[in-house]
């Protein structure tokens, strides 16, 4: 976007760059459908808003076709009164629609769309027994006697015999179990899990209402809303009799012999079998619902919009799969009953944006907050916004809606965000591999919502907290399929090479670990030998996602690194605070032990440590704030929402919130965007690296004025040192440019410590 148009954009938000609009459709019934849809649409347009989605009231079920007429008729009446104030419109597949279609189904006897589990049959047998049991029904996935003194595993596959298991039992203690897949019982849900169930839920939910949404396809109906993707089954046992052929896919070989590893130890490789089995599972998510909703999309001209079922996305793996990969058409953060939970979400939901090059990070706001004000309304949007989201829709009370300061505020901050390359110097790699070996399946009659426990050394969501809040820096996070796919390092930077997200970094971190894949342990290995910084926590990986059953590629795992961070860090009878690694070319390897535990009962490395270290490395950083609020990390933010709410872990933020900052780059120059959503006024310097003629664009008046600014000398870098003053709850933008080359700049002050320098560079200016 040129200069000239973003300012325009600025001092006058378009309808597309405006915030949407969640609002709740009447119960079908009421004959008066026209007074709450063209309350709902006036409401607003008073709100500065561009747009509307319309969900039906918790817990509506359609039941018969005067129901469906009802919802159909408040479609029809919202897209014309929408289409009159030059709004726009989400269809939402509602949960009642895909009720509606499931029913339908099984009335003529259909019920291949119905979600399925993987249910385990096990019976005890006897030494020296001969078998002769019919099997159990529903779709046979594996068939193994299973030992649980040795975790040993028979496949017992080639003993059926006209549908029964026909087997002489051997020496030893030895369980039967059938995996099979079976429908879910009472089952008023699709298939997330097939794309092709999904594809046809979705088709026939929109066919529902297709008369009166395609008159306005692309016009005014632009969106396909959704939310809660991810396992809901019980137990989270989801599962799809398509997943031993596309395990084979993948990696090569039959899994029916592991499933054991999926309900817990099957030998010394479960780890592996676990990791592998997991990521398979994660994949029909991503490849089922996720690209059914993207294609159907796609197909009619619209855009999609919606989150996954768990905010917090510490244990996301046991939830929602892979979180990148299920955001990676439409990244989306959520954030969900009360004031900071879901804050996680946005690293996550931006880092998937950043990897596979998708300009949009949506933030679906508000939804169902139990407790709120004004302030920390606008507070927690100024969080989303500065983590990363630019396209929000708002589930809004009325402390919003009474009149258009916050709809302006949110046009400004996201006309702004939109496009550009996201900056920042250092990359975190996703763990997942070692999130999915981390999980295991369950067979439970509990009901309600089942909340993940998060492995006690799953440290990354803490540590990227730590790098945001305390030491103050933006970083990026790296899917290990990106960093094979699209990364390369040269001369001590790993390169994203995306064609429009094109990132460099100067620092990588390795969060704790036990699991990696190869081929991104030797890219960090070529990192660190042309001069890279490493930073890791608690666990060093010493397993190969890449599974050879001679066990090479462990090895390899295990040398590269040791060389990369020493022998004294990969020796267990070895405890410090720190190891620290360097080489020749000016490449670092620092590993951090644990040294406290959050309150969720995860290990962590001290925030304060993880500042240190990185400023240790000596690295020129693209934004210095040494004034801001050091929040040293309790694991708050990864704590499940019943604990987050009875403890009342929201309010135990130092000033009631956090200091955010991101930085974008276009062709024609820099956009900084700071949030203050603590409860005290920010005033002090700040340092951006390069030169650079610098102006402050106003997003809660959508004023512009140049600011003052010297130059100084840093870690060997020229800066532009500026003051920022930020009230309470505010936030602004420094958009900036080059300075010109022919210009000449002034003798610069050289700062050799930038902490020891804060007091002396506050008093000026």
């Amino acid at each position: 976007m040129a200069h000239e148009q973003q300012r325009a954009g600025f001092e006058q938000p378009k309808g597309d760059a405006r915030p949407i609009y969640y609002f709740e459709f009447p119960a079908p019934g009421p004959p008066d459908i026209e007074t709450p849809v063209d309350a709902a649409v006036k409401r607003c347009v008073r709100a500065g808003f561009g747009g509307l989605i319309p969900t039906l009231p918790q817990g509506t079920v359609l039941r018969d076709m005067d129901d469906i007429n009802a919802v159909r008729d408040m479609y029809r009446t919202l897209l014309a009164k929408a289409a009159a104030a030059d709004l726009t419109v989400g269809f939402f597949l509602d949960a009642a629609f895909e009720h509606l279609v499931i029913r339908m189904m099984d009335d003529v006897g259909e019920t291949d769309l119905h979600a399925k589990l993987l249910e385990c049959k096990e019976y005890i047998c006897r030494e020296g027994e001969s078998l002769s049991r019919r099997l159990h029904e529903g779709e046979l996935l594996s068939l193994v006697a299973y030992s649980e003194a040795w975790g040993d595993v028979i496949d017992l596959r080639p003993f059926i015999k006209d549908g029964k298991l026909v087997w002489q039992v051997p020496q030893g203690n030895w369980l039967v179990r059938e995996y099979l897949a079976v429908p879910e019982p009472d089952c008023r849900r699709a298939n997330y899990l097939s794309f092709d169930a999904s594809y046809r839920y979705i088709s026939m939910a929109f066919g529902l209402f297709a008369e009166v949404l395609s008159p306005y396809l692309g016009t005014t109906l632009t969106t396909l809303a959704y939310a809660e993707i991810g396992f809901h089954g019980m137990n989270r046992r989801d599962w799809d009799p398509s997943f031993n052929k596309l395990f084979i896919k993948r990696f090569g070989f039959d899994p029916a012999p592991l499933y054991p590893a999926l309900f817990g130890y099957a030998g010394k490789d479960t780890t592996h079998y676990k990791a592998m089995l997991m990521t398979v599972r994660a994949s029909m998510i991503s490849n089922g619902i996720i690209e059914a909703l993207h294609r159907f999309a796609t197909e009619l001209g619209l855009c999609t919009f919606g989150s996954l079922t768990e905010p917090k996305l510490t244990a996301c793996s046991f939830t929602a799969g892979d979180a990148m990969l299920s955001n990676l058409h439409s990244p989306c953060a959520l954030f969900d009953k009360a004031y900071l939970y879901g804050t996680n979400s946005v690293k996550i939901a931006a880092g998937a944006a950043y990897n596979f090059d998708v300009e949009r990070v949506d933030g679906e706001l508000f939804r169902g907050y139990t407790r709120h004000d004004r302030i920390s309304l606008l507070k927690d949007a100024m969080n989303a916004f500065a983590r990363g989201v630019n396209h929000a829709a708002l589930h809004l009370p009325k402390e919003l809606m009474a009149e258009s300061e916050f709809g302006d505020f949110a046009a400004r901050v996201q006309t702004m965000l939109r496009g550009g390359r996201h900056v920042a110097d250092i990359a975190l790699l996703y763990p997942i591999y070692d999130l999915h070996s981390k999980v295991t399946l369950y067979v439970s009659p509990v009901t309600g919502y089942e909340y993940p426990e998060t492995s006690t050394d799953s440290d990354y969501m803490t540590l990227i907290n730590a790098i945001s809040f305390y030491a103050g820096h933006d970083l990026t996070v790296l899917h290990p399929r990106t960093m094979r796919a699209s990364c390369r390092t040269e001369g001590g930077v790993l390169y994203l090479d995306n064609k429009k997200n094109r990132e460099s970094f100067r620092i990588v971190v390795l969060p704790a670990t036990n699991i990696i894949s190869l081929p991104n342990l030797r890219m960090l290995k070529k990192f660190f030998s042309e001069g890279g910084k490493i930073l890791a926590t608690g666990v060093l990986p010493t397993m190969a996602f890449e599974y050879d059953k001679d066990g090479k590629n462990d090895e390899e795992v295990r040398r590269l690194t040791r060389e990369i961070f020493g022998e004294d860090a990969t020796n267990k009878n070895i405890m410090r605070r720190y190891c620290h690694n360097q080489n020749e070319a000016g490449g670092e390897a620092l590993f951090l032990y644990f040294n406290a535990t959050t309150v969720d009962g995860t290990h962590m490395t001290k925030s304060s440590l993880v500042n240190r270290a990185i400023n240790s490395f000596g690295v020129p950083l693209d934004v210095y704030l040494p004034g801001m609020g050091r929040f040293e990390g309790t694991g708050a933010l990864n704590a499940i929402y019943p604990e987050f709410h009875n403890v009342g872990l929201d309010r135990s933020f130092p000033d009631g919130g956090m200091f955010n900052h991101i930085h974008k780059r276009t062709d024609e120059g820099d956009i900084y965007y700071f949030s203050n959503a603590t409860d005290k006024d920010y005033n002090h310097h700040l340092l951006l690296r390069r030169a650079q003629d610098v102006d402050e664009w106003d997003p809660h008046t959508g004023k512009i004025h140049a600011r003052p600014e010297k130059f100084v000398s840093y870690r060997g870098e020229i800066y532009t040192y500026l003051r920022l003053t930020l009230p309470a709850h505010t936030s602004t933008f420094f958009v900036s440019r080059p300075v010109s080359p022919d210009r000449e700049l002034p003798v610069m002050t050289v700062i050799e410590n930038l902490e020891t320098e804060h007091a002396k560079l506050n008093t000026e200016f």
